[in-house]
């Protein structure tokens, strides 16, 4: 019967295809045959995968995307599974961290996350089984993943318990195909399997985590990248080297401030001096990082809260990758609670935190930087005080994409920030020659294009890769990507200065702005090499890379394949140029898993964690 309605759907055209559209249709299609729930988009993908299989029908991204939840998830080249350690002891004592026995330390029970966490016993076999299995039924690829461990301090835990935890993140993976084969589910109430993970099969997993890990390399569902939540103080050279052996690659830290005083007045335990020698140690080891923020913190201001962002992108020791934007909740089981109960602290309102979010995009965040987070996903029936709204995120979007329309002030400002200091040159020929005799210690941004369109609206305003990635471009996204000039030179490189040495954001990118991929690669300097395998001195690092748009599979042979493989390979040859122009003889990548033989086939060689080329 629902095939009926799926022909519906796909009898409409490019422009008439739409959510709105989509539901009336479901709507009518109910009414008509007497049903009691409108039809699920679980349930008319299942008909669309068949049709597909059959060659019924041709593949159609657009209605994809439209029918699957949260199509976000898989728009960026990777999905995010987040998965959390057990409930345990946090050395800090942080007055705004909430104290929930069934959850480890500044996590509450009622957050998504959490309660999939709880209902799977915190078992990571059972939490990545459950996130895969929803992710598989919504119609989203899972064979690249970026897991996501949780748990505020991973360092406190026992040593067993985290080779444990992170093996079984990798079994997970390794035989969830097996699991997926043999679990029942339920297409008219798929949602039954959304929580728990209770069907337990005879799985043989690996004896140990190199072998887990030698599994995962081969996987339908390959872990590309690896983060883990800790505290300043455990950024150490036996923890990196440790980090790295579990294949960690993303490290959050909870920086909160750049003020001392506000930090003890929190019970932070930890100085604005730790996680400045954090983020060092950090670059050394060729980590990528994200610090989170809260603004408005106990004794704190609005003009410390955006005096601490322009620290943040101004201090050499800290320029964050990435920034998680939390500002403070009241929430109960905190000691802020009884201090907000007396009366002594007053939390944000709504035009506060939206001035502070205004102040900080359109002045501080470099083009460099994602913004992962702007609000903290805990439910409003948990927060005592703060903002109520639930989407401030888009109202601030709207609101300064209006100012951006109407202001050619801060339309210049910006376009200005965007490119600091530009220098245009016609080949990336000119631009070693350049490299050769510039002085790297001045921040620059060297332009290889042909037209840079100033003038003409855009979808968004804020700088941060997270708003420019391609994927933000809805309306005609697929077009753009098909039209991309491969041979056209569209090369944006920034250039900047960290306290390990000079750091390259290099970019393909439209005259919109719009991101297609990037990579961080930092030349560190000589003093500043940590001797160690696939790091010495007079070596490169390439921190990052990553290529925008719809999820490639790992096994598809598409002409998006075929794009997506030739951006990566620029990025990597143009790394490999600045490089050996600056006079380095080898450049190392902080690998992931599952593309050493990728990188084998560009002459790279496994050295310890890194993969690394003779220049």
């Amino acid at each position: 019967m629902l095939e009926t309605l799926l022909n519906q759907i796909l009898n409409l055209s490019i422009e008439e295809l739409t959510s709105d559209n989509i539901r009336k249709l479901k709507r009518d299609f109910s009414k008509q045959n007497k049903l009691t729930d409108l039809p699920t988009n679980i349930q008319l993908l299942k008909i669309y995968k068949k049709f597909v299989a059959e060659w019924t029908i041709e593949k159609n991204i657009k209605l994809e995307n439209l029918l699957k939840k949260r199509a976000i998830r898989s728009m960026s080249w990777i999905v995010p599974i987040q998965v959390l350690t057990k409930p345990y002891t946090c050395p800090g004592q942080c007055i705004f961290c909430p104290t929930d026995y069934t959850m480890p330390k500044s996590y509450i029970n009622t957050e998504p996350g959490a309660m999939r966490a709880l209902l799977n016993e915190f078992d990571p076999i059972k939490q990545t089984y459950n996130r895969l299995l929803s992710l598989n039924i919504t119609w989203h690829s899972t064979d690249k993943i970026e897991m996501i461990v949780l748990g505020w301090t991973f360092d406190v835990y026992p040593m067993d318990y985290k080779i444990q935890f992170i093996k079984s993140l990798y079994d997970a993976c390794n035989t969830f195909d097996e699991f997926y084969e043999n679990v029942e589910i339920d297409w008219d109430n798929p949602k039954a399997a959304k929580f728990t993970i209770n069907e337990w099969l005879n799985i043989k997993y690996s004896d140990n985590i190199q072998q887990a890990q030698e599994i995962n390399e081969n996987t339908t569902h390959r872990i590309i990248w690896l983060t883990i939540e800790t505290r300043p103080e455990f950024v150490t050279d036996k923890n990196c080297q440790f980090w790295r052996e579990l294949w960690v690659t993303r490290l959050e830290i909870w920086v909160q401030s750049c003020f001392d005083d506000v930090l003890e007045a929190n019970k932070r335990w930890n100085t604005i001096e730790q996680v400045r020698q954090a983020f060092h140690k950090l670059r050394q080891y060729g980590f990528k990082f994200s610090a989170h923020f809260m603004p408005w913190l106990y004794k704190s201001t609005v003009e410390k809260d955006i005096e601490t962002f322009k620290i943040a992108y101004e201090d050499i020791h800290l320029k964050p990758d990435e920034i998680k934007f939390y500002p403070t909740s009241v929430i109960p089981n905190t000691e802020l609670y009884n201090i907000y109960l007396k009366w002594d602290y007053k939390p944000l309102d709504n035009n506060q935190i939206k001035l502070i979010i205004e102040e900080v995009k359109l002045k501080y965040i470099p083009p460099y930087t994602r913004i992962k987070r702007l609000i903290r996903d805990i439910p409003a029936t948990e927060i005592v005080a703060w903002s109520d709204i639930t989407n401030l995120r888009q109202i601030v979007m709207n609101e300064l994409s209006k100012k951006f329309l109407n202001n050619e002030e801060i339309r210049t400002k910006q376009y200005q920030r965007l490119y600091k200091n530009p220098k245009y040159f016609n080949n990336i020929y000119e631009l070693l020659n350049y490299l050769k005799s510039d002085n790297l210690d001045e921040d620059e941004t060297f332009i290889i294009w042909e037209n840079i369109d100033s003038n003409s609206p855009r979808n968004f305003v804020c700088l941060c890769t997270r708003c420019r990635e391609i994927r933000n471009k809805n309306d005609n996204r697929e077009l753009r990507i098909k039209n991309l000039e491969l041979d056209k030179e569209i090369l944006v490189i920034r250039k900047y200065q960290s306290s390990v040495g000079t750091e390259f954001f290099i970019s393909f990118e439209d005259n919109f702005w719009y991101l297609y991929g990037f990579t961080r690669l930092l030349l560190p300097k000589l003093e500043e090499s940590i001797d160690y395998p696939g790091l010495w001195k007079t070596t490169a690092l390439i921190r990052e890379l990553h290529v925008y748009w719809q999820v490639s599979k790992i096994w598809q042979t598409s002409e998006d394949k075929t794009q997506h493989k030739w951006i990566w390979t620029q990025l990597m040859e143009i790394s490999e140029s600045i490089s050996k122009s600056s006079w380095y003889d080898k450049l190392s990548v902080i690998s992931w898993i599952w593309v050493r033989w990728y990188y084998k086939k560009l002459w790279f060689d496994l050295v310890w964690t890194y993969l690394v080329k003779t220049l």
